[in-house]
């Protein structure tokens, strides 16, 4: 019974049928086949694939760098449509009362309600450990409409996913109402609230720096019809805006005004500023307006949408008209 011989390749198939001895020399392969070269890459190929892969890593890594910049500035501009949500809903279950900035009233209940939420504990008083009091701060007060920890940190702020003295540093430690609190990117605008002649000199306002008795008084309330009365052009300031950098939630001192404050007021929509009040381009921030819209600005808004210029006072003639003078 015939069986079929191994594979021979030719050399070997034209040596056993003539009976001529092999020269040591086979081919191995049919000469229109596949290459004789062992496999692998030369130099030139290698470096061929080399440029390649960087050349499309040089085109896809900016694009994904610009998708991934505006997720956190739709996150952020979320973050702060949250925020205005729950201002709102505080007003209305207040009847147009806000609690006043600073305050010696512990309120207790709301920080036992953030414990039970997140685990964060309250930090000591001052006299213990040098700690900030922990007052009505605007993230405490609105923590029962919003409820959820990650809405008070912008995905962009370059201090997010770091907790207490990592964010707060030795020499803010005092101002933390909160034990190991993450980042808070946001800050109020305190200048539509009663405050003190020094801040609002501080923040460079043109009203009220002068011992004026209207707005006055951190440790009292503010009405809505107080802001409706001292603000002509309520609806259309800053009530809340992306870029306080420095404080854990709950601070007591996040105070960013526009020009300076207590805390640095950052650009980083879509990138970081160099330095803390630097305007520089593609670096901006996001906006609340007291009526709900948010907008991003490249560019530091005008003092009139600060409240930081108010033009003639409230129920006051303006310097140039005859009842003026």
């Amino acid at each position: 019974m015939n069986r079929t011989p191994p594979f021979r390749c030719r050399c070997e198939r034209r040596a056993v049928a003539f009976g001529s001895p092999r020269n040591g020399r086979c081919c191995r392969w049919p000469r229109n086949g596949p290459s004789s070269r062992a496999g692998g890459f030369t130099l030139i190929e290698l470096i061929l694939v080399v440029l390649i892969l960087a050349l499309l890593i040089g085109l896809l890594v900016p694009a994904l760098l610009a998708a991934l910049r505006a997720v956190h500035t739709l996150q952020c501009q979320n973050n702060l449509r949250q925020i205005g949500a729950a201002y709102s809903g505080y007003l209305a279950d207040s009847r147009g009362l806000w609690p006043p900035l600073i305050t010696t009233e512990v309120p207790t209940a709301l920080f036992e309600q953030i414990q039970a939420g997140t685990g964060l504990k309250m930090a000591p008083a001052r006299p213990a450990a040098n700690w900030g009091q922990a007052g009505p701060h605007w993230s405490i007060v609105l923590w029962p409409y919003i409820g959820a920890l990650d809405v008070y940190t912008c995905p962009a702020d370059p201090k997010a996913g770091r907790r207490g003295l990592e964010v707060l540093g030795p020499a803010r430690l005092h101002g933390a109402a909160l034990l190991d609190a993450p980042p808070e990117s946001y800050a109020l605008n305190i200048i539509l609230f009663r405050t003190g002649d020094d801040v609002r000199r501080q923040a460079g306002c043109t009203w009220g720096t002068r011992g004026d008795a209207d707005f006055n008084g951190l440790g009292s309330y503010t009405t809505l019809n107080d802001q409706r009365r001292m603000f002509p052009n309520l609806q259309g300031l800053i009530l809340f805006f992306c870029g306080a950098s420095g404080q854990t939630v709950g601070s007591q001192f996040n105070i960013a005004f526009r020009t300076t404050g207590s805390v640095e007021r950052w650009e980083w929509h879509p990138r970081r500023a160099p330095a803390p009040f630097v305007d520089a381009p593609d670096c901006g921030s996001n906006y609340l307006y007291m009526d709900g819209r948010i907008e991003y600005h490249d560019e530091l808004p005008s003092p009139a949408a600060w409240g930081y210029d108010l033009g003639p006072m409230p129920g006051r003639p303006p310097p140039s008209s005859p009842a003026a003078r």
